[in-house]
């Protein structure tokens, strides 16, 4: 139905990117930021530094080496938590003393 509509002037779409490949698409085609020039000379009064500063990387935040170490110490607790259910034969939350399994109280 499509191409009973769409004669020789329409154009195929364009595939639909998602996730990651989408960010590098887009990060391509935009600029992010004004690069500076060697041959732009500084206001008069203003001096360029020396040489470049140095800049550390960051070490708090959501940087990519505590996200990773958060997200492994993630998986190591849920699956310890299933191994502490299954070797108890009860839940968490009956160990813990709560009462569950009783439904949520206004059932007919």
């Amino acid at each position: 139905m499509a191409s009973a509509l769409c004669l020789s002037s329409c154009t195929p779409a364009a595939p639909a990117f998602s996730g990651a490949t989408a960010l590098r698409r887009a990060a391509a085609r935009a600029p992010l930021a004004v690069r500076a020039n060697a041959s732009v000379k500084p206001p008069q009064g203003v001096t360029l530094p020396p040489k470049k500063p140095q800049k550390l990387p960051p070490a708090f935040g959501f940087v990519y080496n505590a996200e990773r170490l958060n997200s492994r110490a993630a998986m190591i607790g849920f699956f310890a938590l299933l191994a502490v259910e299954l070797v108890a034969g009860q839940g968490l939350l009956d160990m813990l003393g709560f009462t569950t399994g009783k439904g949520l109280g206004f059932e007919f």
